[in-house]
């Protein structure tokens, strides 16, 4: 949550990112795609035990994943659909991450799997909760954005720090998820 709370702060500078892709003709769902194979590389790189490289690239993959968004609002072609894709995009990232994370024994597959079930519970809450009608469940200190933040500043150290990383984000994730639980059991009680 403590990075969502910035995107206003930077919506002038992913606008001036976006503008030229607007005129190039880019849609927000070629974005979108650009987004996960770029993810999808750094699950790769992890896999070949290459941290630092994984890290820079999951960089780069999550900055554009952070324009889909404006393209869309800029151009006219906000969609459900769209929505839809990014949000399924955002999961199937998080799991080849951690899959990559796991393969290239960088961390037990044991703590991988943890963490997975943690992060993906935290997008199923929000989703589920909302359509139970609880209202917009933002809450929780480590929405997606702080989580790949974790990943990637961990890797940038090298191969043994990613499993501190793993551990790290496994642990705010359900931290996140029991505080989303409570909030939406207030709510929707």
């Amino acid at each position: 949550m403590v990075l969502n709370n910035y995107r206003e702060n930077v919506r002038g500078y992913l606008e001036a990112i976006v503008r030229p892709l607007a005129k190039a003709g880019l849609t927000p769902n070629a974005v979108t795609v650009i987004g996960i194979l770029l993810s999808l590389l750094a699950a790769y790189l992890f896999y070949l035990r290459e941290p630092r490289l994984a890290a820079l690239t999951l960089l780069v993959g999550s900055l554009v994943d952070a324009l889909d968004g404006t393209l869309a609002r800029m151009t006219g072609k906000t969609s459900r659909f769209g929505a839809f894709l990014d949000s399924t995009f955002d999961r199937i990232s998080d799991g080849a991450v951690l899959f990559g994370i796991a393969a290239g024994n960088l961390v037990d597959w044991r703590i991988a799997f943890l963490t997975f079930m943690g992060a993906y519970l935290v997008s199923y809450e929000r989703c589920r909760a909302e359509l139970a009608g609880s209202g917009k469940l933002a809450v929780g200190i480590a929405e997606r954005a702080e989580r790949l933040m974790i990943l990637i500043a961990f890797s940038l150290f090298g191969e043994g720090y990613v499993k501190y990383g793993v551990y790290l984000v496994g642990i705010l994730a359900w931290i996140t998820a029991f505080q989303r639980m409570w909030v939406a059991y207030q709510r929707l009680k």
